[in-house]
């Protein structure tokens, strides 16, 4: 570190992951390309498993523990992280991921040569609860190939940025800080606030790791209801201010029934997937009354008669339909399908 000041901060917020903690921090002790300047800033939200004992299990100084006797959240634990944070470019992973040794060599480099860009993502995999790899690759939009721009309008229709996979300015990440109170996730949030400042970069490589089990953060937020209205609030607070870009303003404005559309199906399909069909029906109704082609995606029109007419004339259609059918989306507490990893907020 020069003058104490590291490159990188990475960010780990803890709470009840003991069991997966270690494979996060070794994948982060274990970049390559000489990129050993970094420090760690790990936030121990009142866990009450083993977290504390494997952090202090580390000697390693670049590790800094910081303690929360009570449970404050996921949001408070966050902000906390990141406030304590010193680095040129910042990091946030969740306990239960892991960084490819890749990840910095891969990425560093992008944001040194282009100082446009505020944030750079890459794929990722994704891993069952016991770290073994159920998909090599997710793949992107994008091809096969890297990619730089402006990205606002892509993100807000939907959220394809896996957060282990990100890296991005501290100055472009602080401006979006401090995560709102009642939000209820922060990598869309700072995602998006991000996009209306500056271009995303795509590496075209796995870089991370994401696992995949019955307690991941975007099953419960489904469950509890939490997410729809923290989507909506981002998205009102976006559509509620002008951006600096004139161009992007206008094309922002003409978007706004599809992003909020999109949105609305995002939730529909979830919450039709978890079995709250009152919510689904609500949702495919906003987003059909933004969208109506939407109707004519594969399985849409089935599953929202489903939540009028009820679930056995849903599973009476795929019977009907045998293999041919659209696949219902995957119930919130069950693993999701490798294509929907990325589509947490």
């Amino acid at each position: 570190m020069s003058n104490g000041t590291p490159l990188v901060s990475f960010v780990v917020p803890c709470y009840n992951y003991g069991r997966f903690l270690p494979e996060c921090l070794n994948g982060i002790f274990g970049q390559e390309g000489g990129y050993d300047d970094f420090e760690i800033i790990a936030v121990d939200d009142g866990s009450k498993d083993n977290t504390l004992d494997v952090l202090r299990s580390f000697t390693d100084p670049r590790l800094r523990v910081i303690v929360q006797e009570k449970n404050q959240g996921h949001i408070v634990t966050v902000n906390r992280g990141l406030k304590e944070a010193r680095g040129r470019y910042l990091v946030r992973i969740d306990p239960d991921d892991r960084h490819r040794p890749c990840f910095l060599k891969a990425t560093l480099p992008k944001l040194e040569a282009h100082p446009e860009v505020g944030l750079v993502f890459g794929d990722v995999a994704i891993m069952d609860e016991q770290g073994r790899i159920t998909q090599a690759k997710v793949g992107s939009d994008f091809g096969d190939h890297d990619r730089k721009g402006n990205e606002l309008l892509r993100i807000l229709v939907k959220n394809y940025i896996c957060a282990p996979t990100v890296i991005a300015r501290r100055e472009a990440w602080m401006a979006a800080w401090p995560i709102p109170d009642g939000l209820a996730f922060n990598d869309w949030y700072f995602n998006v606030m991000l996009a209306r400042r500056h271009e995303y970069y795509f590496v075209n490589q796995v870089l991370a790791d994401y696992r995949v089990h019955s307690q991941n953060h975007h099953s419960k937020v489904i469950l509890n209801k939490t997410e729809e209205p923290s989507v909506l609030w981002v998205l009102d607070k976006v559509y509620g201010e002008t951006e600096a870009d004139a161009a992007l303003e206008q094309a922002k404005r003409a978007a706004r029934d599809r992003v909020y559309g999109s949105q609305y199906l995002d939730f529909a399909e979830k919450y039709f997937g978890a079995r709250m069909n009152a919510d689904a029906r609500r949702c495919y109704w906003q987003a059909l009354r933004r969208q109506p082609q939407f109707l004519l995606r594969p399985g849409v029109a089935r599953r929202m008669a489903a939540t009028v007419l009820g679930r056995g004339f849903y599973e009476q259609g795929k019977r009907l339909l045998g293999r041919g059918a659209a696949p219902a989306p995957s119930a919130p507490g069950s693993p999701p399908k490798a294509s929907e990893a990325l589509s947490g907020k």
